[in-house]
């Protein structure tokens, strides 16, 4: 229905209306090609003289791969007669090519004549490119019929078949093939014969971990990790040999081989190994362990990157064998120890206990092997110690992340590893520092912060990077410091930092919050020395704007919340200042009983209650949908109710956007009704100013039902037929001929953009009322009606026929609230709106303007645009690019699917040369895309703007 009514709705303007006799028109008709353009260049293929012709015929193919389903078949045919007439290899592998090709994209193709005819075609061949390309075809046609077992096995035996060609490609196809196609069932599912013949497949697998070329070596262990991620269950015996391939000499066998060893010892953490001296046993993970330690030292930077991110994700590994790890000394090889006594009783029978006084004390004691002299430590031995002072950042990245990963896990390891850590706040790489920052960051609850560690970590703050400063002010406000000192330290710090940086205020509000909420006992003794309070004397009052004043009231406020000794220490100016923050930013200074908060609170925390708003909603909105009551009583409380509403959105966040939802619903009710009314027709302003309330009811919210989607679209759908309209109600009842020969080119453009948006409109509508079973409303099924009916319908006749129905129609139902819904909205921090200073540059040039903003809970933030408005009425639309967005990180996640995001980015304007200085707006919009416009996107401002002023001075020419 949708696409019918968009083609009777659009009918009418493919046509054109001349003065004039009419001109001869030419009708070009296209010939239709027989059969399919693809079929006909496999019928050329017999002709081709040259294997270098038929490539070049193959290749055209491949490039216009549209057969009709009667064509497949006899073009399978053709190029497999060919493929055995062709003597030149490279041929014969792109017809395989192209099997699979039509295999996949074709939808009248035989998979199972595909894979026949490919088997049929690789049994006598000789090129070892030709039978991997038909390997190839068959994995990825089987792929594709997974569900036929008999045909799977079929398939794995063909490969087994071609493991024994000498060419390293084919066998690592085969084994591809075998690892991907074999059969693997459920493990209830499975007999005894099953596992026998699993157990034979995974034999021969790891069999050709031991080929002499080393792709086949590296295949044959991913097949392995293939079968285990399919559900194939891999047996502990493989771990001797994958251990031995640890030695490899290809670094790409030992990437892949560290990955099993990995796999194996997480898989049987529990299982005990006997190590070569044939008396210490060991738990297999703490084996394996050590192992991936040793990689750490590898000469290949990939593997040793690899090793310590598997060093990350190893769980259950004993507590010695991680703190080995961050000691970098020669240990015994994780060898079992023996006392003093069994040492001297191991002298006296080995004969070699001479003290050097007596008679042969230089006799030769026990030989040592040669293998077992290792000049450099191993095992575990400062693995991460390696990782972390490696010459490359991959591997030092990986590093940190590991080392965060297992602190994790363990509280010793992590109050063990935390001077590794600090100390990499001093690397060269800032991508490292900020790593090692968050990694601190989320070890927080392990670790309390000494002096020492103090001073690396404060010497810091002074970095250039912001995002730097801002990861370590999240890590101070979550970390736990040693002693008053240490506090001390920090604050004193921060605020000399606030003042080298000051954009980093509202980072530094927040470290302070948290610090004091956590150190309530520490800030005590410091609260009069922060607060400048003397026993005798009384000290001027501080600057309440100022920002370092600011961190130490919202630092002693918020440890005061948990510590109410605080509070007689407080005087009368400290008490009017937490009374304006506390207004000012309730997010970050707690309610305390003080000053005017000393009142009960349930008075104000009634509203909060679901119960008691919707309450107010039911009163609000009681009897506006009585359709006994006249229009404009019903019309006078709409007005009433939005004022209400809007007075409720301010006083009660946490319902702000079911309020303004409803209020912003209430308000198009109005205009619209307003506009309908107005003499000379809609006047455009209006209907461009409902048309944006529109949009921002249907893409500024989240949360809300189909229903409530339902009555926006009922609404929409009435804005555009009042654009189309308005035309009509402002010209009187004009003929239909007058309208269409004396219409501006303008005017008809217009009329034309208005019809396509009544149209999309009402497919939009149809299927959402569909969707959300809501009967639509008299004027929609008048607007479905008339455009479904039969017959051509111009904008004009459309319009006469939908004016008297819309000025008939009802108002519209208003949506039930949903306390539900929310709001996306913006705010820019900065430039700021007092801002003074003018931006000069030269004119025709670019000047750049630091930008910050903050969208909360945004659906898609590539939709979001920077709108820059010049005072000639001048607007541009800017795309930030995607590294500028970033995740807000003090803000809880919503539940919503929608996100929260920070802008950083500069905002480039350029202009020609002003008389003097004028104000350029900067707001944050939503970009809305409509299907049916050709049009730019429509612009929906999420915040107020913020104006710049700009002054562009000439250029001078000369000296």
């Amino acid at each position: 229905m949708a696409a019918l009514l968009k083609k009777r709705a659009l009918a009418e303007y493919n046509k054109s209306f001349q003065d004039g006799p009419s001109s001869k028109k030419l009708h070009l008709a296209k010939k239709p090609l027989i059969g399919s353009s693809a079929a006909a260049f496999v019928g050329l293929l017999e002709k081709c003289k040259s294997s270098e012709e038929a490539l070049q015929l193959l290749l055209r193919i491949s490039d216009c791969l549209q057969f009709q389903e009667s064509d497949v078949e006899e073009a399978i045919k053709k190029r497999s007669e060919h493929f055995q007439s062709e003597g030149e290899s490279v041929v014969r592998v792109k017809i395989l090519w192209l099997f699979c090709d039509i295999g996949l994209e074709c939808p009248g193709a035989n998979l199972n004549n595909l894979i026949d005819e490919t088997i049929h075609l690789i049994k006598n061949e000789t090129s070892h490119k030709v039978i991997a390309q038909g390997i190839a075809t068959l994995l990825k046609l089987g792929t594709k019929l997974n569900d036929d077992k008999i045909l799977m096995m079929r398939l794995v035996n063909v490969a087994k078949d071609n493991l024994k060609d000498t060419s390293h490609s084919v066998k690592c196809r085969c084994l591809q093939l075998i690892s991907e196609l074999y059969p693997i069932y459920p493990e209830s599912d499975r007999t005894q014969d099953m596992r026998t013949e699993a157990d034979v497949i995974v034999k021969l697998l790891g069999d050709y971990s031991n080929a002499e070329d080393a792709r086949v070596r590296c295949e044959a262990f991913q097949s392995l990790l293939t079968l285990h991620e399919r559900g194939q269950t891999l047996n502990v015996s493989l771990y001797e040999h994958v251990c031995e391939s640890l030695s490899d000499d290809y670094e790409i066998v030992r990437e892949v081989a560290l990955k099993l060893l990995w796999l194996l010892g997480n898989k049987y953490p529990e299982n005990t190994i006997t190590l070569p001296d044939g008396e210490t046993t060991m738990r297999l993970v703490d084996d394996a362990f050590v192992r991936i330690c040793s990689a750490v030292n590898d000469l290949c930077m990939q593997v040793r990157a690899l090793a310590c991110s598997l060093l990350g994700t190893t769980r259950n590994v004993s507590d010695r064998f991680l703190l080995q790890t961050l000691d970098k000394q020669l240990m015994s090889n994780m060898k079992k120890k023996r006392t003093a006594h069994e040492r001297g009783a191991e002298l006296v029978r080995s004969g070699a206990w001479a003290s050097g006084r007596r008679w042969a004390d230089d006799a030769p004691g026990q030989l040592v092997p040669q293998d077992s002299v290792q000049l450099l430590p191993g095992g575990a031995a400062g693995a991460f110690v390696h990782g972390l002072e490696d010459e490359f950042m991959e591997v030092r990245t990986a590093a940190v992340e590991a080392v965060c990963q297992l602190s994790q896990e363990s509280a010793l390891f992590a109050t063990t590893s935390l001077d590794f850590l600090v100390d990499m706040f001093n690397d060269e790489i800032e991508d490292v520092r900020v790593r090692a920052i968050n990694s601190l960051t989320n070890m927080a609850h392990h670790i309390i912060l000494r002096e020492d560690q103090l001073e690396i970590i404060l010497g810091a703050l002074e970095d250039f990077s912001m995002d730097v400063r801002e990861g370590l002010h999240r890590m101070l406000g979550s970390c736990t410091v040693a002693s008053k000192t240490c506090l001390e330290m920090c604050i004193d710090k921060i605020l000399e930092n606030l003042k080298r940086y000051p954009q980093d205020k509202r980072s530094t509000f927040r470290c302070v919050q948290r610090m004091g909420s956590a150190h309530a006992a520490l800030v005590l003794p410091l609260a009069t020395r922060l607060l400048a309070v003397h026993p005798f004397f009384d000290m001027p009052e501080p600057d309440v704007e100022d920002p370092a004043y600011m961190c130490i009231l919202i630092l002693v406020l918020n440890a005061a919340q948990h510590c109410t000794t605080m509070l007689p220490l407080f005087e009368e100016h400290t008490i009017k200042h937490y009374t304006y923050l506390r207004d000012t930013m309730p997010h970050l200074v707690p309610h305390l009983p003080i000053g005017e908060s000393q009142l009960s609170r349930t008075e104000r925390s009634e509203l909060l209650d679901d119960s008691a708003v919707r309450r107010f909603f039911d009163t609000v909105l009681q009897h506006i949908d009585n359709t006994a009551l006249s229009a404009n009583v019903r019309l006078n409380m709409l007005r009433s109710a939005e004022e209400q509403l809007n007075k409720l959105s301010e006083m009660e966040p946490m319902c702000a956007g079911a309020a303004i939802f409803t209020a912003l619903f209430a308000r198009c009710v109005l205009a619209l009704h307003d506009a309908l009314l107005a003499a000379g027709g809609p006047p455009p302003h209006a209907l461009a100013q409902l048309t944006t309330d529109c949009l921002r009811l249907q893409h500024q919210f989240s949360g809300v039902s189909e229903q409530e989607s339902a009555c926006v679209g009922q609404v929409a759908l009435r804005v555009a037929a009042a654009r189309l309209c308005a035309p009509e109600a402002a010209a009187g009842v004009p003929s239909c001929s007058a309208t269409a020969t004396g219409t501006a080119p303008s005017a008809t453009l217009a009329a034309m953009s208005a019809a396509a948006a009544l149209t999309h409109q009402a497919e939009l509508l149809d299927r959402l009322l569909a969707s959300a079973g809501v009967e639509p409303d008299a004027f929609t099924i008048a607007v479905f009606q008339q455009l479904s009916a039969s017959g051509e319908h111009k904008p004009a006749a459309l319009a006469r026929a939908l004016l008297p129905r819309l000025h008939a129609a009802p108002l519209p139902t208003i949506p039930k609230p949903n306390l539900k819904i929310r709001m996306c909205t913006a705010s820019i921090v900065e430039p700021a709106s007092d801002n003074d200073t003018v931006v000069r540059f030269s004119a025709g040039l670019i000047a750049g303007v630091a930008l910050e903003a903050e969208v909360v809970r945004v659906r898609d933030p590539s939709a979001l645009r920077v709108r820059v408005a010049y005072p000639d009425r001048r607007v541009h639309a800017l795309v930030p690019p995607t590294d500028h967005l970033r995740t807000l990180d003090h803000l809880d996640n919503n539940d919503d699917g929608t996100q929260n995001v920070r802008l950083l980015t500069k905002v480039l304007i350029s202009h020609g040369v002003w008389t003097e200085p004028c104000g350029v707006d900067i707001s944050i919009c939503l970009a809305v895309e409509e299907a049916s416009s050709r049009e730019p996107a429509a612009l929906v401002e999420l915040c107020r703007p913020v104006r710049v002023t700009v002054a562009p001075k000439p250029i001078k020419r000369g000296i």
